[in-house]
């Protein structure tokens, strides 16, 4: 059980009005002005039921104020009374509603005080024993039917008070009062109602709390002056950072990944943007990163969960020439992880209920920076696609490392914060962001786009969405130009040429991961498509029902026809399982796969035996590999309908381009 805590002080003082508006109402209708007395654990029958009706738990009563209570149960012996059950009872200040993606409740959390603790704690939470622990003073709730009255008590508190938004990420939200930015430490903009964040980790809570003191426009824009002066990579990062303030209006699909040598600065550029909402306490310098890359791929996914429309960090990747192929597979995996749910803006890792309903996964609601020591060599160029790499050395001036170190970065902290505070106001004076926001991507495109050409005059289709993408970032720069009253063109001008000839190293480098790939996943990818588009092999989903099941592709391509009837789809051949919960992966058996391949003729891929088979795609990097199974690595056990498959999981992209 994870207990769940707010951002932000909890006062008990919307509950204050309710004690007293009970207490008056009482007094109008001859009720009491206090508690029942009691004597050898019993009511006096002759004074009526003591405290409030416990509504759902008949028989029971109950009285709760912030530093004692009581709980009552009716005595049904000869003589009615009422047994004193508990000497305390929970007592709740606020009401908080969870705010779903789509702006509707999805769950409900109390601020509950018993005796010495004050906890925010979630409904689902207090459903289970685990949900009690963390109260010291909950002596006699024990057992499973004190825990139900207590629960009634408590929504019983709770439907009296005001209703208190929550949410469970940072950045934009549509709530009742309007479209609204929440900071990780429970702030807001515009400050027009009350919302709180919940799952904030305690050092991010305090690095976004607000400084002592904004800084002037001549501030703002001499820190802007002297990022720009001690590097371009800087100035870049910054861009991202700004641009990542607005994901949720206009979001990015794609990485932002700095490759540098040891002690190039690469934190240092980084950290500049995320200094545009953190400064890490007691130290200015360098702010909190969201998470390393040393850590769980699941805390990874948490994290970045959380920090919607904020600057984040994954720092750092911690390879070397001499690491392990094991340590090699574990940044590869979690890269892939990040980098294609930032690509293909889907959900980071399919969730299931315990009932095997599909239940709200985590999701990239920023764009991720990466700082790498160095790439893993066999990193996907299908991953390289998805991101925009910058490359850093020790003295190249693309980062004044020294300038930071020696106390540069830590000047910056109350212009950056102030920029960040203004951004976001800026934005949410946009009657629409969206539009406002493509027109500063079309500049930064238009001004990019002649380094690029120089560098790179046919880039190709792979490296056109490469581009797009950086183009965007750089569109940051017309947001930090217009909360400091600069030229957006001369911003982006001194990153111009340096990105340029950075994204064409980055085109070399995906060049060279597409021919030491080229061969059996092409060939793989070939067969695999010509058998869809001919009918020999069709897609059904993950239930086993054939029907079109990848988003975006035709039909066609899918290997399905309409019945003459019109009443569904079929298709011919074997079929192929679109497992959007693997990956996304394509799900086919060895045998299968190894017939359509014979039948190609094609001579990359038809001299295979089943057995050899998965391990040569394995290698390939064609498929996904299985984790969980030393001895199965190259197929996974799926349950698809009623059936239990061992099946192969190709990488999509291999097929369609998504």
């Amino acid at each position: 059980m994870t207990v769940e805590t707010l951002a932000g002080d909890v006062s008990a003082a919307p509950y204050a009005g309710f004690a007293q508006g009970r207490e008056a109402e009482e007094l109008a209708h001859g009720g009491r002005d206090h508690l029942a007395p009691v004597r050898d654990g019993e009511g006096d029958p002759g004074d009526g039921p003591p405290g409030r009706p416990v509504i759902g738990s008949a028989g029971w009563y109950y009285e709760a104020h912030e530093d004692h209570g009581t709980v009552w149960k009716a005595n049904r012996g000869k003589e009615a009374g009422w047994d004193v059950v508990l000497d305390w009872a929970p007592y709740v200040s606020e009401r908080l509603v969870l705010i779903g993606e789509d702006g509707k409740s999805a769950g409900r959390y109390y601020t509950i005080t018993i005796g010495a603790d004050t906890l925010t704690k979630s409904l689902s939470d207090l459903r289970t024993a685990d949900g009690w622990n963390d109260f010291s003073d909950d002596s006699g709730a024990a057992s499973r039917a004190i825990r139900e009255v207590l629960i009634n008590i408590i929504t019983d508190q709770g439907k009296r008070l005001p209703r208190t938004p929550v949410v469970a990420h940072t950045g934009w939200h549509r709530l009742p009062a309007g479209l609204t930015y929440v900071y990780a430490d429970g702030r807001s903009y515009p400050r027009t109602g009350s919302v709180r964040v919940i799952g904030a980790p305690e050092p991010l809570r305090q690095a976004a709390a607000p400084l002592e003191r904004t800084a002037t426009d001549e501030e703002c824009r001499r820190a802007v002056d002297d990022i720009a002066t001690h590097g371009w990579a800087s100035l870049m990062t910054l861009a991202v950072g700004a641009r990542s303030l607005a994901y949720s209006l206009r979001p990015v699909s794609a990485a932002f990944v700095l490759d540098a040598s040891p002690n190039s600065g690469k934190t240092s550029a980084a950290n500049t943007a995320r200094s545009l909402l953190l400064t890490s306490r007691p130290h200015a310098w360098p702010p909190v990163p969201t998470k390393g890359m040393s850590s769980t791929a699941t805390d990874i996914e948490c994290a970045l969960d959380f920090e919607g429309d904020m600057p984040t960090l994954l720092d750092d990747i911690p390879l070397t020439r001499a690491s392990s192929a094991a340590q090699m597979r574990d940044m590869e995996k979690k890269l892939e992880l990040v980098i294609r749910a930032a690509g293909n803006a889907t959900e980071i890792k399919g969730r299931r209920n315990r009932d095997l309903t599909a239940r709200p996964a985590n999701r990239i609601r920023s764009i991720p920076v990466i700082a790498a020591q160095m790439l893993p060599p066999t990193m996907q160029e299908s991953l390289y696609r998805r991101s925009v790499v910058i490359y850093l050395s020790r003295d190249g001036g693309e980062v004044d490392w020294r300038w930071y170190k020696s106390g540069g970065g830590q000047g910056l902290t109350v212009p950056l914060r102030t920029l960040g505070d203004r951004i976001i106001a800026h934005l949410h004076a946009q009657p629409d962001a969206d539009s406002y926001l493509a027109e500063l991507e079309k500049q930064a495109h238009e001004q990019l786009s002649p380094h690029v050409d120089a560098v790179l005059p046919e880039p190709g289709d792979t490296m056109d969405g490469v581009i797009t993408a950086a183009a965007a970032m750089v569109s940051g720069l017309g947001l930090v130009a217009a909360v400091t009253g600069t030229s957006m063109s001369d911003l982006v001008e001194v990153v111009a040429a340096p990105l340029a000839a950075s994204l064409a190293r980055q085109a070399a480098c995906m060049d060279a991961q597409s021919t030491a790939q080229d061969g059996v996943a092409t060939a793989v990818g070939e067969v695999l498509r010509r058998a869809f588009s001919r009918g020999r092999l069709h897609i059904r989903d993950e239930k086993g029902v054939v029907r079109p099941a990848v988003s975006g592709q035709v039909e066609q391509d899918q290997g399905l026809v309409r019945k003459r009837d019109g009443s569904g789809w079929e298709g011919k051949g074997p079929a192929a399982y679109w497992l959007p919960q693997r990956g996304p992966a394509l799900g086919i058996t060895t045998k299968n796969l190894n017939m359509l391949l014979k039948a190609s003729g094609d001579s990359r891929v038809n001299c295979y035996v089943d057995r050899s088979l998965p391990d040569a795609l394995l290698q390939a990097d064609a498929i996904l590999r299985n984790n969980s199974q030393k001895d199965r690595i190259a197929s996974h056990r799926v349950r698809v309908g009623t059936e239990n498959l061992r099946l192969l999981l190709l990488k999509p992209d291999l097929i369609w381009d998504f």
